[in-house]
């Protein structure tokens, strides 16, 4: 079984979590077919059987967060099965959230000036 490193699970994670928040299709088909969701996301249980876990309101538990889910995700996969805590809602804190113009252009598919360093530029 391959280890996922931190940083890598972490991004794939909020990616998907974001995604299915802004997609209740994607949400509807992630709750029903998680492991074929994961392996386009980039997460390959490699056999192991996804349990999607649904985090308490209120209570703050600490298999929920981000970076327990990588121990989980790991762990998980060695033994079989991994529990995977998906918050079908964003949390209160983030839903007011907005984007500055600098965050915004930093995004997948975001345009800069000065978006690299061909010579003549590739993007005209």
């Amino acid at each position: 079984m391959t280890e996922v490193p931190a940083s890598k699970f972490l991004h794939i994670y909020g990616h998907l979590l974001i995604s299915c928040w802004g997609s209740p299709a994607l949400k509807k088909r992630f709750l029903a077919t998680p492991t074929i969701v994961l392996k386009e996301f980039g997460l390959d249980p490699e056999g192991a059987k996804i349990n999607i876990k649904k985090p308490e309101k209120g209570a703050s538990s600490e298999q929920a967060t981000p970076e327990s889910q990588v121990a989980l995700w790991n762990e998980g996969k060695k033994k079989g099965t991994i529990d995977f805590y998906f918050p079908e809602e964003p949390p209160e804190t983030a839903a007011n959230y907005e984007l500055s113009d600098e965050e915004l252009m930093a995004v997948a598919g975001g345009w800069r000036i000065s978006c690299c360093c061909c010579t003549p530029c590739c993007c005209c």
